[in-house]
């Protein structure tokens, strides 16, 4: 009977060592260790998370890396548009104003475009806010996640530059009825005949007055040449002519009371008799005004540029940690539950010379009732 009952504790250690080492683990239901299950449980359930907890945080990351590509393009255009005002603020500029402030509205647009692109425009705002990544890990809801911003907008309401220009202030100029005032490309100033313009309020102080005369000669002129001899004579009173797209004749000084008044236009071939121009003279305020904006544009996009980059660094640090945790915590939970392989090795040794010497002692002391028979049939 003692055999009985050692082969029954043998087995039961044979079977025990046996499913640890097929399985595993150290515990395979809840009587195996129930306090030891509860806290791997907990790291497991630790472990989850974290690993959601670091695709969440890469996931932020390259959300942060969108819009800090957008902003750095925004940042590019801004640099273009300063560029832009710049050359436009100089009373030196000769060309063409228009075609100038064509280019600066077309920028304009696209940063809102762009600014609606990455979620930081007026139109599309989903990543001005805050951005809360969560990432796990913590004590409580608010220390397991990172808040990023708020951002802000970058658009150019937002920016201040909405409604900067740098075409400069168009002033009158007084046409008398029934002339003429078109330079288009390629037409001539007919011979013989002339044009004056009177242009005030300009040179030093703004209280000059000069005449310009322009006059087509014993061979006419071409619109270049027109162009040539009006600059040849007002450059010095820092007033410059040029023709628009259109083929409009327009004068700039950075004299905002500036005036010009041409007289009867004589013949410039082309142009029907009757038709008034819109000429005009521009000055520099609006691109020294620009100027000033784009500077602070600048300081504003930089501000929301820096808060993504912080941002990034702190998801890349929440990652790391994350990282750190999911291994420290598998170990944790692996020192728990999982089984001593070499240890129940050993035990899976032993078990088996345990179970064939109960076999063998159990044949032994089965084997002694059966001589004591043989001696009483003797």
């Amino acid at each position: 009977m003692v055999g009985e009952k050692n082969l029954g504790v043998n087995n039961a250690f044979q079977t025990n060592t046996i499913e640890q080492l097929t399985s595993g683990y150290r515990i395979n239901n809840s009587g195996d260790d129930p306090a030891g299950l509860a806290v791997a449980n907990q790291y497991a359930a630790d472990v989850s998370q974290l690993t959601q907890g670091v695709i969440n945080g890469n996931s932020g990351v390259s959300t942060l890396q969108i819009i800090d590509g957008g902003m750095s393009n925004i940042s590019t255009m801004l640099n273009r548009l300063q560029t832009l005002a710049t050359e436009a603020a100089s009373t030196t500029f000769t060309g063409n104003r228009a075609t100038v402030q064509t280019e600066f509205t077309t920028v304009l647009g696209e940063i809102n475009r762009e600014a609606d692109n990455i979620g930081l425009g007026a139109n599309n705002a989903s990543n001005a806010g805050t951005l809360n990544v969560y990432i796990g890990g913590g004590s409580s809801q608010a220390n397991s996640q990172v808040a990023i911003g708020p951002i802000g907008l970058v658009d150019t309401a937002a920016l201040g530059i909405s409604t900067s220009s740098v075409s400069g202030a168009t002033e009158a100029v007084t046409m008398a009825a029934g002339t003429v005032g078109s330079l288009n490309n390629g037409t001539l100033l007919e011979v013989g005949a002339s044009q004056t313009f009177t242009v005030a309020n300009v040179g030093a102080n703004g209280t000059s007055t000069v005449t310009a005369t322009v006059d087509g000669g014993t061979t006419g002129v071409t619109t270049a040449q027109a162009l040539a001899s009006l600059n040849a004579q007002l450059s010095p009173y820092g007033v410059s002519a040029t023709v628009t797209a259109a083929g409009l004749l327009q004068f700039q000084s950075s004299s905002a009371t500036m005036t010009v008044t041409p007289t009867a236009a004589g013949g410039i071939a082309s142009a029907a008799a009757g038709t008034q121009s819109s000429l005009g003279a521009t000055n520099t305020a609006d691109a020294l005004a620009a100027v000033t904006a784009i500077n602070a544009a600048i300081q504003t996009l930089g501000s929301a540029q820096g808060i993504v980059g912080a941002g990034e660094n702190d998801l890349n640090y929440a990652i790391g940690l994350a990282n750190s945790q999911v291994t420290n915590f598998s170990s944790a939970e692996s020192q728990i539950r999982d089984a001593d392989v070499a240890t129940e090795a050993a035990n899976l040794t032993k078990a088996q010379v345990l179970e064939q010497a109960s076999v063998a002692a159990m044949a032994q002391a089965n084997a002694t009732p059966q001589a004591l028979l043989k001696l009483l049939q003797g």
